[in-house]
C-alpha cells in the first residue's frame, strides 16, 4: 500500500514538473552570427564572425556588414571591436555597430543620419540568452555634435524560434526607441532574422 502511495506521489510530481516545463517560456541563445547573417557553429558564446555579410531582405535595399575591426570611440576614447554596416537606396546609411559591454545586445556607435556623431551602449538587436515574450529596456547616450542625449531602447522577443518564408529557426523582435525624458516613440520597428541571412524583413510600427 505504501509503495502504491509513493508511486502515485512520484507520478504526480513528474506530471507537475512536465506541465511546468511545458508552460515555461522557451529560451534561445542569440549569437552575433544570426544578426549579421554568418554561419554559426552552435557555440553558445558571443563570437565575432569575420567577413562581408549581405542581409537577405525580401524587399528594399539590403545592408552589408563588414568586420570586425578595431575602432576608437570619439567621445569615450575606448577602443571597440566593431562592424561597419552600409545600405544604399532611398534610406541610405553608413553605420558602425558594437556589442554592449553586458553582451546582451548590439547597437550603433555611429550613424551617418539624424545628426548623430556617436552613441554608447545602444541596444538595437538582442544577443545572448533571451526568453519568448521577454522585454528589456536599455539606457544609453547618443551625441548630436557635442551635445549628449539620454535615450532608452526596448527590445521584445515576439517569436523566439519559428518558420518564416520556408526558413527554419527564425527570430522576430520588436525595437522601440525613445528619448529618456519623453514617452513618445522616436522609432518603432519589427525585425525578422533568419539563420545565414540576417534581417529578412523589417517594417515600421505605425
Amino acid at each position: 500500500m505504501i509503495r502504491l502511495i509513493v508511486s502515485a506521489f512520484l507520478c504526480l510530481l513528474a506530471a507537475s514538473a512536465s506541465q511546468a516545463a511545458a508552460e515555461a517560456p522557451a529560451t534561445r541563445f542569440i549569437p552575433l552570427e544570426l544578426i549579421v547573417g554568418a554561419a554559426w557553429s552552435g557555440e553558445k558564446t558571443i563570437t565575432y564572425p569575420s567577413g562581408t555579410f549581405s542581409e537577405g531582405v525580401d524587399q528594399g535595399s539590403a545592408s552589408v556588414w563588414v568586420g570586425p575591426r578595431q575602432w576608437t570611440h570619439p567621445k569615450t576614447g575606448r577602443t571597440l571591436t566593431v562592424y561597419d554596416r552600409t545600405r544604399g537606396g532611398r534610406n541610405a546609411a553608413t553605420q558602425i555597430f558594437a556589442v554592449r559591454d553586458d553582451l546582451t545586445a548590439i547597437g550603433r556607435v555611429a550613424d551617418s543620419r539624424f545628426g548623430i556623431s556617436a552613441c554608447d551602449q545602444e541596444a538595437k538587436y538582442p544577443l545572448g540568452l533571451w526568453r519568448q515574450g521577454e522585454t528589456r529596456s536599455f539606457d544609453y547616450t547618443c551625441w548630436h555634435g557635442d551635445s549628449p542625449r539620454a535615450q532608452v531602447a526596448s527590445l521584445t522577443i515576439h517569436e523566439i524560434d519559428f518558420d518564416y518564408g520556408g526558413r527554419e529557426h527564425c527570430l522576430k523582435i520588436e525595437w522601440l526607441l525613445r528619448a529618456k525624458d519623453d514617452a513618445r516613440a522616436v522609432d518603432h520597428r519589427i525585425y525578422i532574422f533568419a539563420p545565414g541571412r540576417g534581417v529578412v524583413r523589417q517594417w515600421q510600427v505605425p
